[in-house]
């Protein structure tokens, strides 16, 4: 299915981010507001089932993700290699459209990539996807006026259906078991306080992924985009290697 998206529509070097479970494309604003200043060329997608793009019902796997990402891509006729940004499930979708089409990635940014998720996290969010969550559901009107962060509005949002289908999925994750075989650079990053994505964890998974690098925001958890926007952006313009735009970070 075509998915909806974000384009800034330059004619630069092609980054697409891909957000995380619960969450949509608008969690990546100030990277798009900081790159549209560049040459580059920003697109950012809603997962099926997030932000805009619908969920047409039925199961959904990992592979049925990929389809709808290499189908949306195709559509707007990205033919060259892409960076690739992706945080959390974003992150691990990256890794796998890396796998299957190499000559579509150039770069991959992991931002909080689960590595392999905690059995107690995996419990936790089988109690949470209950009737914690539908209880949360029926109150969204209210939640959305309160003056939460945007990624707990975003998840409560988010299409029941679809996180139940990916919490699933990550009972299989296991990329240190399995390393990732991806030919480009890959940059892995995590906060210090990561539920979710284990910094012990990333950090072996670097030991274990040639021609990777390994960065720790150390006053972030699960989004580091969000807790350190401004160490985060830095960390995006040292990858992309774009020193003249660091200036507009100063001011």
């Amino acid at each position: 299915m075509l998915l909806a998206y974000f384009d800034n529509k330059k004619t630069g070097p092609i980054v697409l981010f891909i957000h995380g479970t619960a969450s949509a494309n608008e969690m990546w604003e100030r990277q798009y507001k900081l790159l549209s200043k560049s040459h580059y060329r920003v697109i950012g997608i809603d997962l099926r089932g997030h932000g805009k793009s619908k969920d047409p019902g039925g199961t959904c796997t990992i592979d049925e993700h990929l389809h709808d990402l290499k189908e949306t891509i195709g559509s707007i006729a990205v033919k060259e290699p892409m960076i690739i940004v992706g945080h959390s499930f974003g992150a691990v979708l990256a890794v796998k459209f890396a796998e299957k089409y190499p000559e579509l990635v150039s770069r991959l940014l992991l931002v909080s990539l689960p590595a392999r998720v905690p059995k107690i996290l995996q419990q936790y969010y089988k109690w949470l996807l209950g009737k914690p969550i539908e209880f949360l559901k029926k109150k969204i009107k209210f939640i959305l006026k309160l003056p939460f962060k945007k990624r707990f509005k975003l998840a409560i949002s988010t299409d029941l259906n679809i996180i139940r289908q990916i919490w699933r999925d990550s009972l299989n994750w296991d990329f240190l078991k399995s390393v990732p075989k991806v030919n480009c650079p890959v940059y892995l990053s995590v906060g210090r306080f990561d539920y979710v994505a284990l910094n012990s964890m990333v950090k072996k998974l670097h030991n274990e992924l040639p021609n990777s690098s390994y960065k720790v925001f150390n006053w972030s958890s699960h989004t580091c985009m969000e807790d350190q926007p401004h160490e985060f952006n830095k960390w995006i313009l040292t990858v992309l290697a774009l020193p003249m735009i660091q200036q507009v970070l100063k001011s």
